[in-house]
């Protein structure tokens, strides 16, 4: 059924690269309080869901990160290679076109399908890695009959996208369905894709430093100038206050993404 306007909007966050497992994740609950911090009086009811799929991600590492530990079974190796292997193997897997990846990619496609099939209005909010398989679902669903008719948005399954942290400017995600972004035809309006990134964030430049800015504008990546094209895709770059790896956590409670959200909702 097409998404009514009536129900509450659902913000639909999908992490990054994780350690630990689902039962640690608390994204929802961060990106709420941003949103609420910058209500200002305004009257939005919504919901927040966060699909979990880093132990999805996992359960293809396990026997590997078991046996880095045994070959570095000796000072603080055997305590930093099965964090090494989950960080590195969370990427590679999103690379490769394997069954793990299709599982979570599959996930978040029906948790996507299901709002829709309740008549709710989603927006997705992505971080790191989740911005990937984020991006990868929506060109999926974007080419599905019946969905996204680029005259009327309650065919949409995904109202509009919200991205920080990214490394999807970078080059090694230029691969065969990530080097472009699927057009939605002839119509009147336009997907709404915002991009925030901290130039001190080592994930969105592709510096370990953080120093050389080569990925972070998406939108300059992306964007097409035909009417065709259907989407409307804006970078912003936003101070988080941090610097390194500490910036690439930090865009949970910024302002300028929790006022970005907003507007995009209402």
């Amino acid at each position: 059924m097409p998404v009514s306007p009536e129900n509450n909007p659902v913000v639909l966050v999908v992490h990054g690269v994780q350690l630990g497992d689902d039962s640690s994740l608390n994204q929802d609950k961060m990106i709420r309080q941003t949103i609420e911090s910058r209500l200002n009086g305004l009257n939005l009811k919504f919901d927040v869901d966060l699909y979990k799929y880093e132990n999805i991600s996992d359960a293809s590492l396990s026997k590997l990160k078991n046996l880095s530990s045994v070959i570095l079974s000796t000072g603080i190796g055997v305590i930093l290679a099965p964090a090494i292997i989950d960080l590195v193997g969370d990427v590679t897997i999103s690379l490769a076109n394997v069954s793990t990846a299709n599982k979570i990619r599959e996930g978040l496609r029906e948790r996507s399908l299901s709002y829709y099939a309740a008549g709710i209005p989603v927006y997705i909010v992505a971080h790191s890695l989740g911005t990937v398989y984020t991006f990868d679902v929506i060109n999926e669903l974007i080419e599905t009959d019946g969905l996204f008719d680029r005259d009327d948005p309650l065919t949409w399954p995904v109202q509009g996208l919200l991205t920080i942290g990214s490394p999807l400017g970078l080059s090694m995600f230029k691969k065969t369905g990530r080097n472009i972004a699927n057009s939605l035809g002839k119509g009147t309006y336009s997907f709404k894709w915002l991009n925030y990134f901290d130039v001190t964030d080592p994930v969105v430049s592709g510096d370990i430093f953080g120093m050389k800015l080569r990925g972070h504008k998406i939108a300059e990546k992306y964007k097409k100038d035909t009417p065709e094209f259907g989407w409307f895709i804006r970078d912003f770059p936003v101070d988080t206050g941090k610097n390194w790896l500490l910036a690439h956590t930090a865009y949970w409670d910024s302002d300028v993404v929790g006022d970005g959200l907003l507007n995009m909702m209402v």
